[in-house]
């Protein structure tokens, strides 16, 4: 098990690092670019070859890629479409070529269009990020979104059936727990949790969970908002926290915080929370130079 979360990279991709150890994070997850464009980032390989001894020098575990949002593999606007294939598979191959574990994205919206109409598009698109993307080591990740504006990959069977349209094994799927109760599904008790980690192995596969959002809701069971509050405050609540950190089915993954924390994002305080909750040593905050890529 690894437990950090999503860290800024203000000041250069580098400067991610500092922010995962000033956190005590052992995993960390960046927009490598503004997640609200679609500019990417590009590097030369002497940028490449200097981050990647970087990350050898901090002994971070694992660092994940998040899309932008404005990725939709299910909109009818062929622009668009073209846009988020080509922002995937940009961010993949950026992601190989910097030794980055994978790039999680949510699905998109089908705008009304209704999801199955819209699933052979959504399975052929990943199959054009992976072959744009080329031979890289890099995992494309699908996360569950929260249920909100027509979203496709909500449920665990949609996400399901996005996988199986796309029939590739290359890809996985990032499970966020505020959206996941959003959605619906019950993670605040120990039946919720075992008859929702049930559901997602019989309509996803437990083998194809990569990594988890630890986020607890600021909004209600089913209320289908996406709302993330620091663990403990939100509706989700710290007792089942302990209970999924420490069951089976999730223990040997990344769990990655996506709070607020005291107001700039997971913090110390939030990664530490987690790791008590998990049985883990404290964590402790290090600092280490680096020169922005």
């Amino acid at each position: 098990m690894e437990i950090g979360g999503h860290v800024p990279t203000k000041g250069g991709l580098d400067k991610a690092l500092d922010f995962g150890l000033a956190i005590g994070a052992e995993v960390i997850q960046t927009h490598p670019s503004p997640p609200q464009q679609w500019r990417s980032l590009v590097l030369d390989d002497a940028a490449v070859d200097n981050f990647r001894a970087r990350v050898e020098a901090t002994g971070l575990r694992r660092h994940f890629f998040h899309a932008v949002y404005l990725v939709n593999l299910a909109t009818r606007d062929e622009t668009l479409l073209k846009r988020s294939i080509g922002s995937l598979a940009s961010y993949l191959r950026l992601a190989g070529r910097l030794g980055v574990d994978g790039v999680i994205f949510h699905p998109g919206s089908h705008k009304g269009a209704g999801f199955e109409p819209m699933l052979p598009q959504m399975g052929s698109a990943i199959l054009q990020v992976l072959e744009r993307a080329g031979d890289t080591t890099a995992q494309l990740i699908v996360e569950n979104s929260a249920g909100q504006g027509g979203c496709v990959g909500c449920s665990f069977d949609e996400v399901g059936a996005i996988l199986d349209a796309a029939g590739e094994e290359r890809v996985g799927v990032c499970l966020d727990t505020a959206h996941a109760y959003a959605n619906g599904y019950e993670l605040s008790t120990a039946e919720g949790i075992d008859g929702a980690l049930r559901t997602f192995d019989e309509q996803i596969g437990l083998d194809r969970l990569v990594a988890v959002h630890a986020n607890d809701s600021r909004v209600a069971l089913g209320a289908n908002v996406d709302r993330h509050a620091n663990i403990g405050d939100g509706h989700i609540g710290r007792e089942a926290f302990g209970r999924m950190l420490t069951d089976s089915r999730l223990r040997d993954l990344p769990w990655i915080l996506e709070v607020p924390g005291a107001g700039q994002g997971p913090d110390l305080e939030q990664v530490n929370l987690l790791r008590e909750l998990a049985g883990l040593e404290p964590a402790v905050a290090a600092e280490v130079a680096t020169t922005p890529v």
